[in-house]
């Protein structure tokens, strides 16, 4: 029985070494799933059930640094992730044969409970690292009938961008997200209608994290600050459908 079919078309890893530093960059390309199964048929529109907008899934770069080199800032390592925008297409059938198949999975458990636990022990070696992250506004569509109608509600849940600065005793976080919208898209003979309920909800966040506090000495100086911001726009909008039992129209 044919389910799905997950297709990445590009990949590319660098990876150089060099003393005791390390560099590795990579990029991933275009990553596409499409619905397979015939025993549930959706119109062609919602058939891809997961794809990318734009040409790169993510590009990222790792880095260490050598504390021992006269350029060495105190980082002692640095990421940096930019990934593109994901569509998903919430088809409710061909995605719970997805998840049936990966519940037969779970004799693969234990590895991933020993994968785990080797995480969770390098995060807590990881020190003085600095990040920036951004991610694309992930793009979420639930089809009102997927086999029969176009009708979409559309959610996107904004733009991700983190970055951190760390400095002697002090670690900067900078983080928002951006553009968070709820949008729905209703056809009638054709013609399409873009009803906007949630339009540009933005929330900043800026972190500071202090170290080496002296608590015999200061008793009020927190080791987290968190400033926090939202701003938001909020539409409520009504649609009219046509009354066919009425000579009104709408």
């Amino acid at each position: 029985m044919s389910l799905a079919t997950l297709s990445l078309f590009t990949a590319h890893v660098d990876i150089a070494l060099e003393a005791s530093t390390m560099y590795i960059q990579g990029r991933l390309g275009n990553l596409a799933l499409t619905n397979d199964s015939d025993a549930h048929e959706v119109l062609p529109q919602f058939k891809q059930i997961m794809s990318i907008e734009g040409q790169d899934l993510a590009t990222f770069t790792y880095r260490t640094f050598d504390p021992e080199q006269d350029a060495y800032a105190g980082i002692k390592s640095s990421v940096s992730l930019n990934a593109g925008s994901i569509k998903f297409h919430f088809v409710e059938q061909p995605l719970h044969d997805i998840y049936v198949f990966f519940v037969k999975l779970a004799k693969l458990k234990g590895l991933y409970d020993a994968a785990t636990q080797v995480a969770i022990q390098r995060v807590s070696e990881i020190e003085r690292m600095q990040f920036h992250v951004s991610v694309k506004s992930p793009i979420l569509v639930f089809p009102s009938n997927p086999s029969q109608s176009l009708d979409v509600l559309e959610m996107r849940l904004g733009e991700i961008n983190a970055k951190s600065v760390p400095e002697a005793l002090v670690n900067k976080i900078a983080a928002s997200l951006r553009g968070i919208r709820l949008v729905s898209k209703l056809y009638y003979n054709d013609d399409s209608s873009v009803l906007k309920i949630i339009d540009d909800i933005d929330i900043i966040a800026d972190v500071v994290q202090t170290s080496g506090i002296d608590r015999t000495q200061d008793n009020d100086y927190p080791d987290n600050q968190v400033f926090l911001l939202l701003v938001n726009q909020l539409r409520l909008t009504y649609c009219l459908f046509p009354d066919s039992s009425s000579n009104l129209g709408y």
